[in-house]
């Protein structure tokens, strides 16, 4: 059995009232099975479960304390515009983050961060849906409606996701205090 069958990307926001934009991707038939916005960490959690995720890519600071990280140094070093946990507006995001990191490992489900905007500029890739394609992703009714940001964060979060869980088209900015996961150049 893969070590992952189901994975999902979740853009989300800072306030419960605001769509956190979710996408879920299903590794054996490589599609896109699911896209919605969902709005509180029950809503969220209890999702992530009943769709069988067990690797959901989160496009949102993964850090117990709301500081500039070594790690975000780094990828600003490298040219991506990351906003640091830092920021009065990251510092909401930060901690609901956080919350949902620890619930979600302690139901055996693994966590990852990302940052879509510095994905789609790694891989290249100037489009989502093709992006998706060039990953072998099939998007369904999705390839051609336009999607929101929210939405359209959380497929490129779920995109990530598809990278980590296949490791051939990961690009990972690492430093002690985190990871930020990223897609490889796709050109």
């Amino acid at each position: 059995m893969p070590r992952y069958a189901r994975v999902s990307g979740l853009d989300l926001a800072a306030e419960s009232y605001n769509c956190s934009g979710y996408a879920v991707v299903d590794l054996a038939n490589t599609s896109l099975v699911k896209i919605a916005c969902l709005y509180t960490d029950d809503q969220i959690v209890s999702s992530i479960i009943s769709d069988k995720v067990n690797l959901v890519s989160v496009d949102s600071p993964i850090s117990r304390e709301p500081k500039f990280r070594l790690v975000d140094r780094e990828a600003v070093r490298r040219g991506f515009r990351v906003l640091p946990p830092s920021l009065k507006c990251m510092k909401k995001l930060s901690l609901r983050g956080w919350k949902l990191y620890e619930e979600l490992r302690l139901r055996g489900i693994e966590v990852i961060e990302t940052h879509p905007r510095s994905a789609m500029k790694s891989s290249g890739v100037g489009d989502h849906a093709v992006l998706a394609e060039k990953l072998g992703i099939e998007l369904g009714e999705y390839r051609s409606r336009k999607l929101g940001r929210d939405l359209r964060d959380a497929l490129i979060s779920a995109l990530v996701a598809v990278c980590y869980a296949r490791g051939d088209c990961l690009l990972t900015i690492s430093a002690e205090d985190g990871s930020i996961h990223l897609i490889k150049p796709l050109l």
